[in-house]
């Protein structure tokens, strides 16, 4: 929901795909990408996982994501001093996000889209079905994250918009998982649960 920006020209990343999420993300193309698919939209999933990863707020006061991808593409190197992260879970970023969750769900009212929408919560994981521990993400507890995760989703609720919880139990991942082991990459039974609900939703 940031105002698209200009600072961080740069070459694309090895990935298309990356380069693809950097690029949008800088010219802030969600909203207009939704609005484009609209009138074909039969659900509108949104998943409050991606929501771990704080901004970065640069001198023209755009945001952008403090993602992996950016971090690779080496853009925020074109800004002297580099700056900081607003990292989720201060004030700081708490009052962002909800100012712009604001405007993204009112927008998505616009559109038509309130009950075409799904918000998905998924607890994190702290062990893996193999019995090994999950290592932590970044500098955050999955306590912590988790904490975060409910009080994104309860406020997405108080907006009136439709926000389902996996069940704790089913938040463990696995070294199997075809990305690795991580707080996010879950076994079958929590993709199976998440099918079922969008299958249900659809179904409705």
């Amino acid at each position: 929901m940031s105002k698209p920006t200009k600072l961080l020209p740069g070459v694309a990343l090895d990935s298309a795909f990356q380069s693809r999420m950097v690029e949008g993300d800088l010219r802030s193309n969600l909203v207009p990408a939704i609005q484009e698919r609209a009138q074909d939209i039969d659900l509108l999933i949104i998943d409050l996982t991606d929501e771990r990863l704080g901004v970065h707020k640069l001198p023209d006061n755009s945001f952008v994501t403090h993602s992996v991808e950016l971090v690779k593409s080496e853009r925020l190197r074109n800004l002297s001093p580099i700056p900081g992260v607003v990292q989720i879970g201060t004030e700081r970023h708490t009052i962002f996000w909800r100012n712009a969750a604001r405007k993204f769900y009112a927008r998505l009212d616009q559109l038509g889209l309130r009950e075409k929408t799904l918000v998905i919560n998924t607890p994190w994981a702290t062990e893996s079905f193999e019995g090994e521990p999950v290592p932590s993400f970044r500098d955050f507890t999955t306590f912590d994250m988790n904490l975060h995760l409910e009080n994104c989703g309860n406020f997405i609720r108080d907006l009136g918009y439709k926000v389902i919880s996996m069940p704790a139990a089913l938040a463990v991942s696995s070294a199997k998982h075809q990305w690795g082991i991580a707080p996010y990459h879950y076994g079958e039974p929590a993709y199976m649960w998440i099918r079922d609900h969008i299958e249900a939703e659809l179904a409705s």
